[in-house]
């Protein structure tokens, strides 16, 4: 046997151990904990969370006689981690049920057509799919308290629905098989890694939308037919993605940064790169039905997911918060910048509307990919 096929091996197999774990895993408000420290929460006269009032008297004292129903096209690890936070610093129960981006569209466009939605909030990963809830009725308006300061800060989205954080994509390596890490994109493209990168394919979702229409702005059409000519292994999801990094059967690769950074934390040999170029960004839409809006334990949630503590704790998961005055929150060891950088390049929805259709069709040629 090979020496690298021997290092991939051992490599496969450590991390089948690290992921399947031993003994009793910590429990998700444990691990939620452990990427940032809990936040002060006051109730003596509603709901405050490090200074800041997330509910007052009158509706925190109703959600506390109530869950919330929440749908998530969102990573399951990630929103675990989310709904145990927002449960340990509220007290309010969450129900969670995650599918993919399409499938939840689906889902909940027929749930509503039928007048049987059951969701209370709903969290998409598609910014044309939030426009499409809104003018279906999926989404109802609501305004949280911090509706003012995205308004002044420029990143309100709708009335019916707003972003609760930006989805971001970096450079991601497995460390047991890549010796002399890359230090730039442009890295992707150095023919040692060539059979060895491994990229999620633009149809799955806008994320990768985003990553392509960077790419394309800052390095140009040549970059996509560089990274074609190191013959990718293309997935359909990013967590398969992930997966494939951790267990060294690709070694490089753009990846979805809060999925990548979870395997890390997990045990993974993965580390992360946030090149000096920037890294691409998308929109997390997250709004309330009409059945939400009548639910005060929903309300709390929206209220919370804009707060300075559920901002901190999103960045502190590998996403960017929305809120720019929140200060610096890192992602374990690592600094994203914040969405008022420079580094930051967001595809918005107008961007989605202008460049997604086409950059598809692109993408698919240059990697001669069907589906």
């Amino acid at each position: 046997m090979p020496d690298s096929t021997k290092k991939l091996v051992a490599v496969a197999a450590a991390v089948t151990l690290i992921l399947s774990g031993c003994g009793r895993p910590p429990s998700k408000t444990d691990q939620a904990a452990r990427l940032l420290a809990p936040a002060q929460v006051d109730t003596s006269d509603g709901l405050r969370i490090d200074g800041e009032l997330v509910a007052d008297r009158q509706l925190y004292a109703a959600a506390k006689k109530s869950k919330v129903v929440f749908y998530s096209a969102a990573g399951k690890e990630a929103e675990d981690l989310t709904v145990a936070r927002f449960t340990a610093e509220t007290g309010i129960k969450v129900e969670l049920t995650r599918l993919p981006n399409n499938k939840l569209a689906e889902r909940a466009l027929s749930e509503n057509g039928a007048g049987k939605l059951t969701a209370d909030a709903i969290r998409l990963t598609d910014p044309r799919v939030a426009r499409k809830f809104e003018q279906a009725g999926v989404y109802a308006p609501y305004r949280t308290p911090f509706h003012d300061l995205l308004e002044k800060q420029g990143s309100l989205t709708s009335p019916a629905f707003f972003t609760g954080y930006y989805f971001v994509n970096a450079v991601g390596y497995n460390s047991a098989l890549v010796t002399d890490p890359p230090k730039q994109w442009t890295d992707l493209l150095d023919p040692r890694f060539k059979g060895e990168l491994g990229m999620v394919a633009i149809t799955t979702g806008g994320t990768l939308n985003a990553l392509t229409r960077f790419q394309l702005e800052t390095f140009g059409p040549q970059f996509l037919q560089r990274e074609a000519q190191q013959k990718p292994r293309i997935f359909n999801s990013t967590s398969t993605h992930v997966d494939a990094l951790a267990r060294g059967e690709i070694s490089i690769g753009p990846v979805s940064f809060n999925n990548a950074f979870a395997a890390e934390v997990a045990g993974a040999p993965i580390k992360l790169l946030v090149p000096e170029d920037g890294v691409s960004a998308s929109q997390g839409p997250l709004g309330l039905t009409k059945k939400g809006t009548a639910n005060p334990a929903a309300e709390v949630f929206a209220n919370w997911s804009l707060s300075r503590s559920g901002q901190r704790f999103v960045g502190a998961q590998g996403f960017v918060p929305v809120r720019t005055d929140i200060g610096p929150v890192k992602t374990g060891d690592y600094q994203l910048p914040s969405a008022n950088s420079p580094k930051f390049h967001l595809l918005t929805e107008a961007g989605f509307a202008q460049y997604a259709r086409s950059d598809e069709q692109l993408w698919k040629d240059t990697f001669g990919f069907i589906g």
